[in-house]
C-alpha cells in the first residue's frame, strides 16, 4: 500500500471512530431527554393525584360508595334505612356540601357545566339524606378535573324497587325523569374549591337495566290505607333525628305557613312540575324541601316579588305571611343545628 493510501486509510478511520463518538453522544442525549421527559410526566400525575383536591375527591367518592353499597335486591328497606341515616351523618359531606346544594339532570354527555342543566336546590341534608339514598353504588370512583373544576365520577345503581312512599317525591309524574333515574349509569358530583357545589344523573344510561312503571295519578301527597302521610320521607320526623327537640316546632311552623302559601298560589310555582319554568327549581309543598327556601321565602315576601308579579295586595295579609315564614324559618334553623348543619341566614 502506498504511503498517500495509508494516510487516506488512518483518517477514514479516524473519521468513523468520531462519527461514532458523536453519535454515542447524540444517543446518550436523547436517552436522557427522554428519561427525564418520563420522570417529570410520573412525577405530573403523581403531583396532581397528591394534590388536596384530588385526594379530597378521592376520600369522598369512596365514603359514599361504603354507606350505600350495592345490594342484590332493589327493594331491601333495611339497606335504604342503613345508607340513608350513614349519609346523613358522613362528615366529609357535611363539610363540604355547598348551601344550596344543586341536583338534577346531566343534558349532554361531558357536559359538565352546571348552569347548562336543568336543577333543584336543596338544603344538603335533605338531598344526602332523601334522595342520594335512593342510589347504591359500587367500584371505584373515578376523578377528573377540568381547569379548576373536579368532577366524581360514581357508579351507580337506582333503588327502583322501593314502595312508593320511599321517594321524595313521584318522579314518575314524568317518564323523562323516572327513566334517566332508572337507566343512569353514574352520578357526577362537582367539586370546586373543596366544596361540592352540586351532582347530576349522567346521561350515559343503560336502557337495559330493569324497569319499574308506575302511574302518576295526580297527587303529589296522599294518605296510605292506614292514613299515614306520604311520601313518608318528606315529613321532618323522617329527616331529623328522633332526640331532635324542635321537629315538632317546625313542622306546626310549617303547617301554618303551607296554608297561607297556598292561598296565595305561591305553592303553584313551587312544586316539582315547575310550572313556572324555574331553574334552578325551588321547591315549597313538601315539609322537608321547603327548608331550602325558609330564608329566601321571608325575603321575597318582604320585597314584594312573591307571589309574582307584585307580592300579597292586602298589606294585613302580607304582614302575617312574613311572621309565618319566619317562625318556620327560625324553627328550621334551630332543628338543623342540632343535627350539626351549617346555617345560612341570607339569600340562597
Amino acid at each position: 500500500m502506498s504511503t498517500l493510501q495509508k494516510f487516506y486509510s488512518r483518517c477514514l478511520r479516524r473519521a468513523a471512530s468520531k462519527r461514532f463518538v458523536l453519535l454515542s453522544i447524540v444517543v446518550a442525549i436523547a436517552l436522557f431527554i427522554s428519561t427525564t421527559q418520563i420522570f417529570n410526566a410520573k412525577n405530573t400525575v403523581s403531583a396532581q393525584d397528591a394534590s388536596p383536591d384530588i385526594v379530597l375527591a378521592k376520600k369522598i367518592g369512596k365514603e359514599i360508595i361504603a354507606a350505600c353499597p350495592v345490594v342484590s335486591d332493589a327493594k331491601n328497606l333495611a339497606a335504604f334505612n342503613s345508607c340513608a341515616d350513614k349519609l346523613a351523618k358522613l362528615k366529609i359531606l357535611r363539610d363540604t356540601m355547598n348551601v344550596p346544594f344543586l341536583w338534577g339532570t346531566q343534558n349532554k354527555v361531558g357536559n359538565y357545566n352546571l348552569q347548562d342543566h336543568q336543577k333543584t336546590e336543596f338544603d344538603p341534608l335533605v338531598w344526602r339524606r332523601i334522595y342520594l339514598s335512593t342510589f347504591m353504588f359500587k367500584g371505584e370512583p373515578k376523578i377528573e378535573q377540568i381547569n379548576n373544576l373536579i368532577v366524581i365520577h360514581l357508579p351507580t345503581q337506582f333503588r327502583n324497587q322501593l314502595d312508593i312512599g320511599d321517594f321524595p317525591y313521584p318522579f314518575w309524574h314524568s317518564s323523562k325523569k323516572w327513566n334517566s333515574y332508572q337507566q343512569t349509569t353514574e352520578l357526577l358530583f362537582f367539586l370546586e374549591q373543596k366544596k361540592l357545589i352540586g351532582s347530576l344523573r349522567s346521561a350515559v344510561v343503560d336502557p337495559k337495566r330493569p324497569k319499574i312503571d308506575h302511574a302518576w295519578d295526580g297527587k303529589w301527597v296522599w294518605n296510605d290505607a292506614t292514613g299515614k302521610k306520604q311520601p313518608y320521607v318528606t315529613l321532618y320526623t323522617h329527616l331529623f333525628s328522633p332526640s331532635n327537640p324542635h321537629v315538632a316546632k317546625v313542622d306546626a311552623a310549617y303547617r301554618a305557613l303551607e296554608v297561607k302559601l297556598r292561598e296565595n298560589a305561591c305553592v303553584v310555582c313551587h312544586s316539582p312540575d315547575n310550572a313556572a319554568k324555574q331553574n334552578p327549581i325551588l321547591i315549597l309543598n313538601y315539609p322537608n324541601q321547603a327548608l331550602t327556601l325558609r330564608h329566601e321565602t321571608v325575603r321575597q315576601i318582604k320585597e314584594k316579588r312573591m307571589p309574582p308579579p307584585a307580592g300579597i295586595a292586602n298589606e294585613q295579609e302580607r304582614q302575617q305571611l312574613i311572621e309565618l315564614a319566619q317562625t318556620f324559618a327560625q324553627a328550621g334553623d334551630l332543628a338543623l343545628a342540632y343535627e350539626g348543619e351549617k346555617i345560612t341566614s341570607g339569600k340562597n
